[in-house]
Order: C-alpha cells, then sequence, then structure tokens
C-alpha cells in the first residue's frame, strides 16, 4: 500500500500537480478537504473502492445511518480524457486511526493519482 503526499491547493492554483503511479491499494492524509485526482491512460473503465472506517453515523434527528463502502467508476481514456476527480471525505467516517483515507482500485494499469488538498478561506 502505497502513502501519497498531499499537495496543496492555493489561490493561485496548482497549475502542476504531481502525479504518482496509482496501486490496488493507496491511503492519504485527510483533514477532510482533501479530494482525489485520477487520471486513467487505459480505455477501460475502473473501479475504486473507498474503506469507510466508521460504518454507523449519529446524526440528530435521524435514526442510526449504516454506511458501506462507496464504489466509484472511474471513466476510461476515451471519456473525459479519463479525468475522475473523487472527495472531499468526511474524516469521522473515512479515517482510520492513522487520520488516512484507505482505497483500492481493481485494476491500477495506467492509472495515476494526486491527493490535493483545497484551503479554507474564511
Amino acid at each position: 500500500m502505497a502513502t501519497l503526499t498531499v499537495q496543496n491547493l492555493s489561490i493561485a492554483g496548482l497549475i502542476s500537480s504531481t502525479m504518482a503511479s496509482a496501486s490496488t491499494a493507496d491511503k492519504f492524509t485527510n483533514d477532510g478537504s482533501t479530494f482525489l485526482l485520477f487520471v486513467n491512460g487505459n480505455a477501460s473503465s475502473r473501479t475504486l473502492t473507498l474503506t469507510v472506517q466508521n460504518t454507523t453515523v449519529n446524526q440528530p434527528g435521524y435514526n442510526p445511518i449504516t454506511l458501506t463502502n462507496p464504489t466509484v467508476t472511474l471513466p476510461g481514456s476515451g471519456t473525459n480524457g479519463g479525468i475522475g476527480v473523487v472527495g472531499p471525505f468526511g474524516t469521522g467516517q473515512f479515517n482510520d486511526s492513522n487520520g488516512q483515507v484507505n482505497y483500492t482500485l481493481d485494476t491500477a494499469t495506467g492509472m495515476t493519482v494526486a491527493a490535493i488538498k483545497v484551503p479554507h478561506v474564511v
């Protein structure tokens, strides 16, 4: 399992993000403001599965909500240039005990990924 380096987006933008080769199991540090940018260089779509760490959410006024690991179909290269953006991820549901989000890809061939943090502007 590879750990992605989170890159910071600023008001000036992120002109040149560093894309890493994706593996079938990656993780990244999450503060609730980070999203994943995928580029699929393969014509076939890929399936991303995010690991939910806290499967029960208690929201006032609702019965407990049970979450399952969500899956996302990332497009092949012929659709939107193979670009997929996923996130951000709630810390209470997705962070493991190390403050990281874990995910898997069904196939990593041709996939690159970047973890990008969006700043909070007040």
